[in-house]
């Protein structure tokens, strides 16, 4: 006797409509956390090139090639990777710019379709090397990781990084 009137009692104070909300909430939050598979990958991926360096201090006596501004390790990866995309040797490309940037937001200035980014300033570098009569635009991160912007997705730099 005493079970079946704990039982009525619980029905009485839960009730069916505060289950159903309980299991849509869940059901909305294990959506919004849940991972793409490899198939969702496959179908969301983008043609970009990222490639991450770690940024040295030149040695006394180094510079770069324009300003002394980038340091020299990001600017020979991202000339070694040109090359590979051009298919030259590194001494057949030529660095158009190659300076400090402030970007704008996280994208660095080229953001992808559907992508969401830090809505922050970041202090980073913009080189853009010629190779073989083609641009290509490169954003580089303040920790010195870099990718590939294509053309016509770039768009300029929040302002030149104060030196």
């Amino acid at each position: 006797m005493l079970y079946w009137r704990r039982t009525m009692l619980l029905k009485k104070l839960v009730r069916p409509e505060v289950g159903t909300v309980a299991f849509g909430l869940w059901t909305i939050v294990a959506f919004c956390c849940a991972e793409a598979g490899p198939a969702e990958l496959e179908q969301t991926a983008a043609p970009i090139i990222m490639k991450s360096v770690v940024a040295t201090a030149p040695t006394i006596g180094e510079t770069s090639p324009v300003k002394g501004e980038v340091p020299q390790a990001i600017i020979e990866s991202i000339l070694k990777e040109a090359a590979a995309l051009a298919k030259l040797d590194r001494r057949e490309i030529k660095i158009v710019r190659a300076e400090s940037v402030v970007w704008s937001d996280g994208s660095l200035g080229c953001p992808e379709p559907g992508m969401m980014y830090t809505q922050m300033l970041v202090k980073g570098y913009w080189v853009v090397i010629e190779a073989a009569g083609k641009t290509y635009d490169y954003r580089v991160g303040g920790g010195g990781s870099f990718r590939l912007c294509p053309p016509g997705q770039g768009q300029p730099p929040s302002q030149p990084a104060a030196n």
